[in-house]
């Protein structure tokens, strides 16, 4: 009893230090510690933050104090059985809606950690959403003016190259033509068309891909703090419903905070050479693909459409692993995180409920 009340006034003393520093941090103000590292979450995040925060922030505070009160009770209940199981059941449940308490009353600093300071430690004072969303949308304009571009060209070169001459004399009043085997754009079928197809159709999957992570880290840049977070926080002040709340929590920390900055890193450092090719391959197909002698620079392996479409397939390597492997291998690596975040924000559950079953 008397070391249940010593570890109770030690919490709540920690509870009272942190209720003095989130009411006294100025974190987001000129020369605070989240607005010098990271900027941007203050002026973009942390204001959605608050705005959502001042909705849920009372009834989080009620289920975290009806929570230690569920704690309190049975507490008070082993005492009166004098059962020891059931009074350090109620210890531990005390001390898991402490902990509760504590992120409920400094939420908002502690969302300015994790979500502004920690992925600043990666990034530096750069926006991982901005710098994710803009390669991806850079990289889904650049791929589908190529690959309109490719079906455009290729088609009309297909076409010419499937006309063939024929020889035409006069027989006996009656005109007799004969088709001949000389094809004069037949040649471009090998050398340009069918490479420029492919490249298109890997284009068209690549913008499928491309298109889901854009959406992916939109939805959770939106979705992340008052569908995940907040829930997950209140949820997690109840022993039924801790491991849910803790699973809520880690997703809105993984998808969050590790995605998008591990987005912006592989982008950054896979895809500025294959935006570049492909940039330059969409500058020379324009510019050779339209007009007058456009087959005819595509009738010979020098020709510069056959060569722009050759340079554009050699860099398709880094390409391919820029907007498909990077994209699982983070995404595991993510699921990684969340799964190992809730286990140790939940895990407590498992933990009550074998004490739980202790008590049967």
């Amino acid at each position: 009893m008397r070391n249940a009340s010593i570890y109770a006034a030690v919490l709540l003393s920690v509870l009272l230090i942190s209720i003095a520093s989130a009411a006294g941090s100025s974190y987001c103000t000129t020369g605070g510690t989240i607005q010098s590292a990271a900027p941007w979450y203050c002026s973009q995040i942390n204001v959605q933050a608050q705005s959502v925060w001042a909705q849920w922030a009372p009834l989080a505070m009620t289920v975290a104090m009806l929570s230690y009160m569920v704690g309190v009770i049975i507490f008070v209940a082993g005492i009166a059985l004098r059962n020891q199981k059931i009074r350090n059941f109620g210890v531990g449940e005390m001390y898991e809606s402490l902990a509760s308490m504590l992120i409920v009353v400094g939420f908002l600093f502690l969302t300015a950690v994790l979500f502004g300071l920690v992925p600043s430690m990666v990034t530096g004072p750069i926006n991982p959403y901005n710098t994710s969303l803009s390669y991806i949308a850079t990289t889904i304009n650049t791929t589908s003016s190529l690959a309109s571009r490719l079906f455009i060209i290729g088609a009309l070169d297909r076409y010419y190259a499937s006309i063939t001459p024929q020889v035409c004399f006069l027989n006996s009043l009656i005109t007799v033509c004969t088709p001949t085997e000389f094809r004069p754009f037949g040649i471009t079928v090998l050398l340009f068309y069918w490479p420029a197809w492919a490249l298109m159709q890997f284009m068209l999957d690549a913008l499928i891909s491309l298109y889901t992570q854009y959406y992916f880290i939109l939805f959770f840049l939106y979705a992340g703090i008052p569908v995940f977070l907040i829930p997950g926080v209140i949820l997690r002040a109840f022993l039924p419903t801790r491991g849910v709340g803790g699973m809520m929590i880690a997703i809105a920390i993984g998808f969050f905070v590790v995605m998008p900055v591990l987005f912006s890193v592989a982008y950054y450092f896979t895809n500025l050479g294959a935006l570049k090719a492909l940039s330059n391959t969409y500058a020379t197909i324009t510019q050779y693909g339209a007009g007058a002698g456009a087959q005819t620079n595509a009738i010979s392996s020098n020709s510069p459409l056959v060569l722009a479409v050759a340079n554009a397939n050699s860099v398709m390597n880094g390409f391919w692993l820029s907007i498909l492997f990077f994209p699982a291998l983070i995404l595991a690596i993510t699921y990684s995180i969340v799964t190992n975040i809730a286990n140790l924000i939940g895990g407590a559950s498992t933990w009550s409920n074998r004490r739980l079953t202790a008590l049967v």
